[in-house]
């Protein structure tokens, strides 16, 4: 079995193929059972871990694990961690372990991304980040494969996220600027991209211009929420996965 390592994984993914790779997925489909869900308690510490199978007529068995504790920003650690095994679908051989915190972040963005290429206006250029964690650090990238992406408005609960994030997106040639009022933003944006553990509403379907293509990533349970209801109000939804 090979083990693909955090730097193997990064350098062999791209926008460029992944997100072609996600539209042929979608089409051709596989077998994607339900995700085992389970509430993890240690002490005072409480997370979530995600168990995510699926495999297709290819031959292929995949299982993803994914933890996520929200409280770990409080120690300085990512929310998200993930592994990725690989398998032969047809005798269960062991192929490959693969790094799940990379290939997690790529295939969300990668997903967020060629849902816009469906559905945002071809001439967006404005992008609102909400969120600084990983998975938000790539949603640029991953736009600006489909979309002319020319400025990146960035907020996050802590001011401190959005800068960082900024200044990062600043040095891959990005007109990236954090922002502490999230309505001035919304209200100037083509796209938002919602990447957040968050409980309570955060994007006000008030603050939504016609035409606003709004992505939400992060909510995976149903206390989790990144907006408000308003922003469904004669909306039309779009589920990539049944």
């Amino acid at each position: 079995m090979r083990f693909i390592d955090t730097e193997q994984t990064r350098d062999a993914l791209s926008f460029d193929a992944v997100i072609p790779a996600l539209r042929d997925a979608f089409r051709d489909g596989a077998t994607v059972p339900g995700r085992h869900v389970h509430a993890i308690q240690s002490g005072t510490a409480h997370g979530t871990s995600l168990i995510m199978p699926a495999w297709s007529d290819r031959g292929y068995f995949g299982v993803k694990i994914i933890n996520i504790f929200p409280e770990n920003t409080h120690q300085g650690l990512p929310g998200l961690h993930a592994t990725y095994n690989l398998y032969s679908a047809r005798t269960g051989v062991p192929i490959a372990q693969v790094d799940g915190d990379v290939v997690t972040v790529y295939r969300t963005a990668g997903a967020a991304a060629l849902g816009a290429d469906y559905l945002a206006r071809e001439d967006a250029s404005t992008l609102l980040i909400v969120g600084s964690g990983r998975i938000a650090g790539l949603v640029a990238q991953a736009m600006r494969t489909v979309r002319p992406i020319q400025r990146v408005l960035v907020w996050n609960v802590r001011a401190a996220g959005a800068e960082s994030l900024a200044e990062g997106l600043r040095a891959q040639g990005f007109d990236a600027h954090a922002t502490t009022d999230l309505e001035a933003a919304a209200r100037q944006a083509d796209i938002i991209s919602c990447a957040t553990l968050s409980t309570v509403p955060l994007i006000q379907g008030a603050w939504l211009r016609p035409g606003t293509h709004l992505d939400l990533i992060g909510s995976f349970k149903p206390d989790m929420i990144e907006t408000d209801t308003a922003c469904f109000d004669g909306a039309t939804v779009y589920v990539d996965t049944d």
